[in-house]
């Protein structure tokens, strides 16, 4: 490599002016596709590589793309499948378009606050993905908005609206869940609900809430409890919730995707399923099962929803726009999975981090 090439040399070169250099570099549009092939020839040939830090410095810029994460991860403990499926699309989305990449992996180890913002405000990040369930006391977010840096968050706040976001209709997926079993029957319908006091959770009993009301069926705070991604934890609350005798159908809205702490819960409350019981479950996989008794699995398409949004912010990155990205995935109910492929624990969008 040689040190001392610049830019103007690679200018003189190709016949170009130096700002054309710096759009072919940078992967900015305006430059014609013959012009592009024949200015990275020559930065090959010259064996040119730009000083990522003192790019930056000059422009006033930071010049990565960041992930950060607005939750703990006891509260979102993403899986190593998670973070496998995350890094390919990094590369596939920005990686491969030479963008750096950078992670703040996780702000609250140091910061107990809770500040994931601090990569945008200690100028590291040129753009900011943030991963995870957002808490309904959260105000980093809109910090980050009126930052104006390009961003999309996995999730999104009904308290803040204006916010980018590429993520699932919870709500509509426990309306859905609720209302079916409704139609089958069910009068005292249990909720497993996880994310207590986060965006997701507020969802998830909106929607339950909502179907009950429409079928004008009493809501009972009772039929509901909130779980973390532990097995022990899971099987506990299905216990309780089954030992109701009243309750004969529950939503597992928890996205855990553990049929066995689900079956040895159902177990134990000497409940069995098919007889005296209904399961339906929430999956990230499309033609995964959670539980081959279920009567049904709502599909959840968050990879789905985070891949558009990611690539609607590469875009951003590219032209500068300004509007917000709004993507919102309607979640999918399927009453024909008994024969789809079991979720096994290495596939699980979450895991349990918890003793």
């Amino acid at each position: 490599m040689n040190e001392k090439v610049t830019i103007y040399d690679i200018a003189k070169k190709a016949g170009v002016s130096a700002k054309t250099v710096s759009k072919v570099i940078n992967n900015k549009d305006g430059v014609k596709e013959v012009t592009r092939k024949k200015v990275l020839e020559i930065v090959k040939q010259l064996g040119y590589h730009p000083n990522i830090f003192a790019r930056s410095l000059r422009a006033n810029q930071p010049a990565c793309v960041g992930i950060t994460f607005p939750s703990p991860i006891e509260v979102t403990p993403f899986s190593p499948n998670f973070f496998l499926w995350l890094f390919m699309e990094l590369y596939r989305i920005f990686g491969k378009k030479g963008e750096y990449i950078c992670f703040d992996m996780f702000p609250y180890e140091l910061n107990k606050s809770g500040d994931y913002a601090r990569g945008v405000f200690d100028n590291l990040f040129k753009a900011c993905i943030i991963a995870g369930a957002i808490s309904l006391k959260d105000d980093i977010i809109r910090k980050i908005h009126n930052s104006r840096i390009p961003y999309v968050a996995f999730g999104r706040l009904y308290s803040f609206p204006e916010m980018s976001y590429a993520t699932v209709d919870y709500e509509k997926a426990a309306y859905i869940s609720t209302k079916f079993f409704i139609e089958r029957g069910h009068k005292h319908i249990a909720l497993l609900q996880s994310f207590d006091q986060y965006q997701p959770g507020l969802e998830r009993i909106q929607g339950y809430k909502r179907a009950l009301e429409e079928f004008r069926i009493p809501f009972n705070e009772k039929n509901i409890r909130t779980v973390n991604f532990n097995p022990k934890n899971i099987m506990l609350r299905v216990y309780q919730l089954f030992s109701d005798t009243q309750i004969t159908a529950l939503i597992d809205s928890s996205g855990t995707e553990n049929g066995d702490a689900l079956q040895e819960g159902i177990k134990r409350a000497g409940r069995k399923i098919g007889e005296n019981c209904e399961v339906l479950t929430w999956t990230y996989e499309e033609k995964g099962s959670v539980l081959s008794e279920a009567s049904a699995h709502v599909w959840l398409p968050v990879r789905e929803s985070a891949t558009e949004g990611m690539e609607l912010l590469a875009k951003k990155i590219r032209v500068n726009e300004q509007e917000p990205i709004k993507v919102l995935f309607s979640p999918i109910l399927d009453i024909n999975r008994k024969n789809d492929k079991p979720i096994e624990p290495p596939y699980r969008f979450f895991e349990s981090y918890l003793e």
